[in-house]
Formats: C-alpha cells, sequence, structure tokens
C-alpha cells in the first residue's frame, strides 16, 4: 500500500510540475550568511516528522594538492564522527544514536557530503540533550578530535584500502585515473595511494591544515529537506553558524589536455573475468550547457538496454557479460572522465586470447564513433525523444525520499549555486536535437582523448 501511495504521488508530483513548466515539484528557499555559507531548505511536508539535515562540503580528492598527502579528504568524513562533543569521547556518536538518527557520509573528487536523517522533532534540543542541529554545527565548526584518535581513523581507513584492493575494479581506477591525470589530484582515487594511505598516522598535522583549509562556510552548504518551517531553519542556521569564519579557499588548477591515446593493461593475480575500461576526457561541468545535457543521455545511447552496442555485445554476439557507462564521474568542477566498463567472459577469453579483446574493442570504438553521425539515423528524433523523457522520469523516480532530494538536488546546485538547477538541467536535456549529439561525439570522441585499461587473469595472451 505504501509502494502504491508513493507511486500516486509521484505521478501528482510530475503532472504538477509540467502544469507549472517546472521541472522540480518542491519549492526551495535560500539564504545565504554574511560568512558566504548557503542555506537551502526544501519543505517536504508529505513525509512526516522526518529531518534530513545535511552538509556539502565543497572539497574532495582533488583538494588534495600536497604530494605524499593524498586521501586526506576521505580521512576527514571518517574523523567527523569521531568529534568529542562536550569534550566527550564518542560524545558526538552517543548524542546522535540517543536522538535514533540513520548518520552516514560519502566522499567523492569533487565534494563530501554528510547526510544524517532523523525526526523533525529532534531540531531543538531535549532537556539535557541537544538538538541535531547544535551536533552538526559544533563539529563542523569546532572539531575536537585527539591524536590518537586521529591514528585509529588512519588504521581504519587503511583497513578500508585493503578490503578495496581485493577488488579488480579499484586496480583499473587506479590505472585509468594514472593515465589521464599524471601530476594531477585528480589522478589518484578518493581513497588515496596506497604509500600515502600507509603513512597517514604520521600526517596530523597535515589533517589539521586540510580541515583548517576546506572546512569553511564560504565553502559549504546546509540542505535541509523534509517536514520543516524554511523560517525555523534560517533562524537555527544564523543563531549556529554565523560565528563560523570563513577562509581563502584555494584555487585547483585545470588538468593539462590528453595529446595522445594512451593504453595501459593489468595482470590480475586472481582468476577473474576479463574487463576493458574505456573512456574519454570530458569537459567541465556546467548544468545548464548542451554539453552537460548531453552527458545525461550517453548512458542510454551507449549503454542502455535497447543501445545498439548493448544489443550486439549483450545478445548478438554475446561477448560481454556486462556492460555500464559510468556519467557521475563526468559532473565535475574540472575536466573528467567518461568511463565505459565492460566485463567479458572468462571462458572465451581462455579460448580466443588477445583476438576476443580486439574484437569487443573494434565494436566499442565503432558504438562512439556511429554518435558522430547520429543525426543520419531515421530514427534518431525518435529515439533522442525517448532517453529525454526516461531521463526525466528516472530523475523524478529517484525523489522519493527527504535524503534522496536532498541529495540529487546537492549535487547539482554545488556548480553554480543556482536554486533552479534541477529545471535548467532538465530544460538543457529537453532543448538537444541529434545534430547535439553529433556536435558533442566529433569534438570528444576522438582517439587522441582516449584512454583505455584492459585487464585479464595472468598474462596477455
Amino acid at each position: 500500500m505504501r509502494k502504491f501511495s508513493l507511486f500516486l504521488l509521484l505521478v501528482l508530483l510530475f503532472s504538477c510540475a509540467l502544469e507549472a513548466a517546472e521541472f522540480f515539484p518542491y519549492p526551495v528557499h535560500k539564504r545565504t550568511l554574511k560568512n558566504g555559507m548557503d542555506i537551502i531548505v526544501i519543505p517536504t511536508p508529505e513525509f512526516k516528522n522526518v529531518l534530513s539535515y545535511n552538509t556539502l562540503v565543497m572539497a574532495g580528492a582533488r583538494n588534495e594538492i600536497e604530494k605524499g598527502k593524498s586521501g586526506l579528504a576521505h580521512l576527514f568524513e571518517h574523523i567527523l564522527f569521531r568529534h568529542q562533543w562536550k569534550g566527550e569521547v564518542n560524545g558526538y556518536d552517543r548524542a546522535i544514536d540517543r536522538m535514533g538518527a540513520f548518520n552516514n557520509a560519502w566522499t567523492s573528487f569533487d565534494v563530501t557530503y554528510y547526510h544524517p536523517l532523523t525526526f523533525t522533532t529532534n531540531l531543538e534540543p531535549s532537556g539535557d540533550h541537544p538538538g541535531l542541529p547544535q551536533l552538526e554545527a559544533d563539529r563542523f565548526k569546532n572539531l575536537n578530535f585527539s591524536e590518537e584518535i586521529f591514528k585509529i581513523e588512519a588504521g581504519a581507513v587503511l583497513g578500508e584500502y585493503r578490503r578495496n584492493a581485493s577488488n579488480p575494479g579499484l586496480k583499473i581506477e587506479e590505472e585509468l585515473l594514472a593515465l589521464a591525470y599524471p601530476g594531477h589530484p585528480y589522478g589518484h582515487t578518493t581513497l588515496g595511494y596506497l604509500e600515502d594511505v600507509e603513512d597517514m598516522p604520521n600526517e596530523y598535522q597535515a589533517a589539521l591544515d586540510f580541515y583548517r583549509t576546506y572546512y569553511r562556510p564560504n565553502n559549504v552548504l546546509l540542505l535541509v529537506t523534509g517536514d520543516v518551517e524554511p523560517g525555523k531553519i534560517f533562524e537555527l542556521a544564523e543563531r549556529l553558524y554565523s560565528d563560523w569564519q570563513p577562509g581563502q579557499i584555494p584555487t585547483i588548477r585545470e588538468a593539462g589536455p590528453v595529446s595522445e591515446r594512451r593504453l595501459a593493461h593489468v595482470s590480475w593475480t586472481a582468476e577473474v573475468p576479463p574487463r576493458i575500461s574505456f573512456s574519454f576526457r570530458m569537459p567541465p561541468f556546467r548544468p545548464s550547457s548542451k554539453e552537460a545535457a548531453v552527458g545525461q543521455l550517453l548512458p542510454e545511447l551507449l549503454a542502455g538496454e535497447t543501445a545498439p552496442l548493448y544489443q550486439k555485445l549483450r545478445y548478438e554476439k554475446k561477448t560481454a557479460n556486462e556492460l555500464s557507462l559510468f556519467s557521475g564521474e563526468y559532473e565535475s568542477f574540472n575536466s573528467r572522465i567518461l568511463e565505459l566498463s565492460v566485463i567479458l567472459f572468462k571462458d572465451q577469453y581462455e579460448q580466443k586470447g588477445d583476438a576476443y579483446f580486439a574484437d569487443v574493442l573494434a565494436d566499442i570504438e565503432s558504438a562512439f564513433e556511429s554518435l558522430k553521425s547520429f543525426s543520419r539515423n531515421a530514427q534518431a528524433t525518435k529515439v533522442l525523444q525517448e532517453y529525454k523523457s526516461k531521463f526525466k522520469y528516472d530523475l523524478l523516480a529517484q525523489l522519493n525520499s527527504p535524503s534522496n532530494i536532498a541529495e540529487q538536488f546537492a549535487w547539482y546546485y554545488r556548480f553554480e549555486r543556482d536554486p533552479g538547477v534541477l529545471d535548467r538541467l532538465v530544460a538543457a536535456v529537453e532543448s538537444l536535437s541529434p545534430p547535439d549529439i553529433d556536435s558533442f561525439a566529433q569534438k570528444y570522441f576522438s582517439k587522441q582523448n582516449q584512454i583505455r585499461v584492459t585487464m585479464s587473469f595472468g598474462e596477455k595472451k
């Protein structure tokens, strides 16, 4: 019954959005404090007594500009949970537990996102217990942790790296980034280089410097969704965050262009299916641009279940087991990577060797090349319209809870700090015509812009 009701709600919201000539179905209220901190409130009163209290710090792996200090953004995601509220070890964690909150965070190349979820009744203190805004403001403004806690969390991050190192996907990502961004902070994963992660317990001062540089109000967005009143949130934000001092945020240099095709092969020690990572460097993401709009449709154009490449590799030739295109990494402040990832069949590789890789790679190259003349397809307009519609409905379907509404909004808002960002993004997608696909492909899908990593078990055949 709950799922059915939610479906009806989404349909109703989408219908209202269409009638209002706007996509995003909720009002967006914005205020900027004198210290430069943006406060966004998106009331969703149908989610009764739900409070999603989200803090987006515009710092991630790209901000680790000092050699030997990679992984600090991800480490601080861990450290923020060890805040000593009122000087008590694990004081923050105990206070969060008392209010029954779900509390988590994630780190990307550009941002770190903290997203506790609880009840609206926890906005205000209760007796001796703080409200959620008091807890969050205190840990971001006055982070309190010891060097001992720092070393413990640095060890936890090393353990996370070692767990992830058993996944061949991490090794491919490391090789891919090293090829695409030599000498640039984008050249390593959010976990950091292994040697830096191993040395992290000795980098307490460097970590403090990272926090003091990037955890500043003019580099932070507070986004509150749920059963909330904007006026109440603005009053709390003014009271709790206005004394937070802004800082000068360093400018991150743009990576130089790729001038030649870059290739690598990884021999994996465990017996795993072969893989291909086929990528191109993309431009910086601007939500209202045609280039950004084309990027929203590329997953369907290249790796969707109705896409010619998907049909050929999965069903006609049966040469690929899995096929996916990651466009999220393309949505970044600086130039990033558009990656097509393909998992092959181990038995076919054992029979055919390198000829198997060559066959699949030829089909992939042909698919990217075909987009340069996408408009010549007799069905191009119809196909494009179907993908536009699917994009809008898929995006709307992700707005199914206060937490998801906040995360989707924050992800795109960060680029231009525009409250109407999702309306502008959808409008840009809607404006696309088949020649726009041609132009994008001709500009970016060139051989000299290509980065490719293959992986197989044992030595190449």
